[in-house]
C-alpha cells in the first residue's frame, strides 16, 4: 500500500470515529431530555380524559422525534461528505456506503421511539423505573430490595398499548383500515397484540418517512455543492420540477436507466403513474427527488404515488395470503 493510500485510510478512520462520537453525544443528550419528557407526559396523560390523552402524548413526543431526525440527518451529511472526499476508500458508491454507516443509528433511533412510547404510556420502561416511596420516620432505618428483573408488561415484545393511542393518520403512520379492524379507542383498555404491533409499525413508518424527506434535502444540497452548482439554483430546480418536464436535456420515465430487479408481477393492479413511481423506486433504485424529476411532479405528489402503490400491493398480497389460508383450512 502506498503512503498516500495509507494516509487516506487513516483520515477516513479518524473521520468515522469523530462522527460516531458526535452521534453518541447527540443521542445521549436527546435520550436524557426524552426521559424527563416521557415522565412528564405520563403524569399529564394520567390526569386527562380519554379523548385528550392522545393529543398530550404527541405534544410531548413530536418535538423529540424531530430532534432525533435532525440528529440522524446531520449525521448523514457528515458521512456523505466523507464519502465524496474519499470515494476510492468508500467503495465508489457514496450513497450506498453512507446508508450502510447510518443503519445502526437508525435502528437505535427506532428502538428509542418504541421505548419512549412505553415510558409515556406506563410511566416506566426497561431503563427508567419507578422509585419506591416510604414514609420518613426520624431515627428509623429501613431497607428494601431493588428488583433485578423487568415486568413482562414493560418488555417490548409483551407490551400492549392503551387503546386511546391508536389513530388512523399520516402523523402516526397508519393508513385506512376496514371498519371491523379499527379498535374502540374510547375505552380505558389495552389494544390487542396485533393492534399494538400495527401501532409501533406505524410509528416506525412515520419516523422513516420524515427522515427520508430530511435526508433527501441534505443529499441534494451536498450533491449540488460537490458539483459546484450554486445551491440557490439547485433549490429552485428542485422546487419547480415541472419546468424541466419539457427540457430536451431532462430524462423522463426510465430513460437511460438499468433495471436492477423485476417487480412487474406486483404492479398489475396499479395506475400508470403508480406503476412508474413504484418501478423507479424499487426496480431502478432511484431516490424521491430523481423520481419526481423524471415524472415531472413535485416530490410530495411522487411520494403519494409510491405510497398508494405500496398500499395496493400490500392489500393484494394480504388478500392472497388470506385466500391461501382459507383454502388450506377447507382441506
Amino acid at each position: 500500500m502506498s503512503h498516500a493510500k495509507s494516509t487516506d485510510n487513516r483520515k477516513v478512520t479518524a473521520a468515522l470515529e469523530a462522527i460516531a462520537n458526535l452521534l453518541v453525544r447527540g443521542f445521549e443528550t436527546i435520550d436524557h431530555s426524552a426521559g424527563i419528557e416521557g415522565i412528564m407526559a405520563h403524569s399529564e396523560i394520567e390526569r386527562m380524559d380519554i379523548n385528550q390523552k392522545s393529543a398530550a402524548f404527541f405534544r410531548h413526543f413530536l418535538p423529540l422525534r424531530n430532534k432525533m431526525i435532525e440528529l440522524l440527518a446531520n449525521t448523514y451529511r457528515k458521512y456523505l461528505r466523507v464519502a465524496f472526499a474519499h470515494a476510492n476508500d468508500t467503495g465508489g458508491d457514496p450513497e450506498e456506503w453512507v446508508w450502510i454507516q447510518l443503519q445502526p443509528a437508525i435502528l437505535m433511533a427506532l428502538e428509542w421511539t418504541r421505548d419512549w412510547y412505553i415510558l409515556a404510556c406506563e410511566g416506566e420502561n426497561r431503563t427508567i423505573r419507578h422509585e419506591r416511596r416510604i414514609d420518613f420516620v426520624p431515627g428509623q432505618t429501613v431497607s428494601f430490595s431493588i428488583p433485578s428483573t423487568v415486568p413482562a408488561s414493560l418488555l417490548p415484545a409483551s407490551w400492549r398499548a392503551p387503546a386511546w393511542l391508536f389513530a388512523i393518520s399520516p402523523l402516526v403512520g397508519i393508513g385506512p383500515l376496514k371498519q371491523q379492524h379499527v379498535p374502540n379507542t374510547d375505552l380505558a383498555n389495552k389494544l390487542s397484540e396485533a393492534h399494538t404491533r400495527l401501532l409501533l409499525k406505524g410509528a416506525r413508518s412515520a419516523f422513516l418517512s420524515n427522515l427520508a424527506v430530511a435526508i433527501q434535502i441534505i443529499r441534494n444540497e451536498e450533491v449540488a455543492a460537490a458539483g459546484a452548482i450554486p445551491p440557490d439554483f439547485a433549490g429552485k430546480e428542485a422546487e419547480q420540477p415541472s419546468k424541466r418536464k419539457g427540457s430536451k436535456h431532462g430524462l423522463k420515465g426510465t430513460e437511460g436507466l438499468v433495471r436492477k430487479i423485476d417487480a412487474s408481477r406486483y404492479m398489475h393492479n396499479l395506475t400508470e403513474k403508480q406503476q412508474l413511481a413504484f418501478s423507479l423506486k424499487y426496480e431502478y433504485g432511484l431516490g424521491l427527488a430523481d423520481i419526481a424529476s423524471r415524472m415531472g411532479l413535485d416530490r410530495k405528489t411522487a411520494y403519494e404515488h409510491i405510497e398508494a402503490a405500496k398500499k395496493k400491493i400490500d392489500e393484494a398480497q394480504s388478500n392472497e395470503r388470506s385466500k391461501a389460508r382459507r383454502a388450506k383450512d377447507t382441506h
